[in-house]
């Protein structure tokens, strides 16, 4: 039994048949997975756990999004004796099954196609189709997920070297009650300390599951903290680091845990790369009322970075540190910095290292939960034109 009814759709008005079935096939397999194949996701595959519902939307517990006619809370997945149900939760753009708006609660199985805002996921098996439009992306996804296991897994091996190498050299100095060799040792384990702590949460940023929460705040208080965690590993390497932040400076809308560790990765790559005793970094930040921006810049004098090199530094796992480095930071950083519709640039510095300069704009939705409309779908082929050539 269908009931039609009157709508407005992403493709203006119309009406459609609202299927009353309550229950489609079953589907008992537990490898059901979201595949995003068209809007700003596309590419991006989300696995649904047997029996825990998942929300689509972009408020922190939703699966992530990146679709801002998406509401907040969109609509909701529900698993119900082996079949998968959806929901509306009043959103603002509606929720759509294989093209037909849904207002109840729906049984939807693998092919179904459901569309929430400007994006559309396919509900698949990934034992068995892992294909589609996006199935060329999926592959470099699982490619971009073996070269990532790769590069950690030869990361994490030296780290553990040097946390043995460190370790012995102290527990051989409690064996002798030597405090010289443990204050030889100690460094050791403290540089591998701070190397995996560096990888652990470029990692999690790098593969981060969740939006950034925006707040107007002042970036001094950022700015400090980061410079702080890294002043002990400037001090066993006798650097200096200098923070020159301008006192006019408004609050503007950022996510200061992650804008700190976009901050905290520059400083460290700093730290590495200038020489001991003799190294030299600027931490400065300023705003310019003329473009309503926030500028912060990290520089250094250090060998600084080729100019052929420049974009490569900022691809995944294309470290300029050879071993010590696992070629995540720079990356990380330009993502967090891009998620604030900012911009990171670097060049030269004055005193001949590396100068890295993040552009934050200095205003922006407040409410990460405002939801635009979706994007306007393209117009359909002209066949009459074609065919009257």
């Amino acid at each position: 039994m269908a009931v039609h009814t009157g709508f407005v759709g992403p493709f203006g008005h119309g009406s459609f048949a609202v299927d009353s079935r309550q229950t489609r096939t079953p589907y008992h397999s537990s490898m059901l997975m979201l595949q995003v194949i068209e809007g700003p996701d596309r590419g991006r595959v989300f696995p649904l756990p047997v029996d825990e519902p998942q929300l689509i939307g972009r408020s922190t517990e939703a699966l992530p999004s990146n679709d801002t006619s998406i509401s907040r809370r969109h609509a909701e997945l529900t698993p119900d004796e082996g079949t998968w149900h959806v929901r509306d939760l009043d959103s603002s753009n509606g929720t759509y099954l294989n093209d037909e708006r849904i207002s109840g609660r729906v049984s939807i199985s693998t092919g179904d196609e459901l569309r929430c805002g400007s994006s559309v996921y396919r509900f698949i098996d990934a034992s068995r189709d892992i294909g589609g439009p996006v199935g060329s992306l999926e592959q470099e996804r699982l490619a971009s997920v073996g070269q990532t296991v790769a590069s950690i897994s030869h990361a994490i091996k030296n780290i553990l070297q040097g946390l043995r190498g460190g370790a012995s050299a102290i527990e051989l100095a409690i064996d002798r009650g030597d405090l010289e060799l443990a204050r030889e040792g100690w460094p050791i384990l403290s540089r591998n300390l701070d190397r995996i702590y560096d990888l652990t949460f470029n990692m999690l940023a790098y593969a981060r599951t969740r939006g950034l929460e925006p707040e107007h705040q002042l970036l001094a208080p950022v700015l400090q903290d980061a410079a702080d965690l890294v002043r002990p590993l400037a001090r066993r390497r006798r650097i200096s680091i200098d923070l020159d932040i301008g006192a006019d400076m408004p609050p503007i809308p950022c996510d200061s845990n992650a804008l700190h560790q976009a901050i905290l990765n520059l400083l460290l790559n700093a730290v590495e790369a200038v020489p001991a005793k003799e190294g030299r970094i600027i931490l400065s930040a300023g705003w310019n009322p003329d473009d309503d921006e926030a500028w912060i810049v990290i520089e250094d004098n250090g060998p600084g970075i080729e100019p052929g090199r420049y974009e490569e530094v900022f691809r995944p796992f294309a470290s300029t540190k050879g071993q010590r480095g696992t070629g995540l930071g720079l990356p990380v950083t330009r993502q967090l910095v891009e998620d604030h519709r900012g911009r990171v640039e670097l060049e030269p510095s004055g005193p001949g290292g590396a100068k890295f300069t993040i552009i934050l704009p200095g205003s922006g939705p407040e409410d990460p939960g405002e939801t635009t409309g979706p994007r306007p779908a393209p117009p359909p082929p002209d066949y009459d034109a074609e065919f009257d050539r």
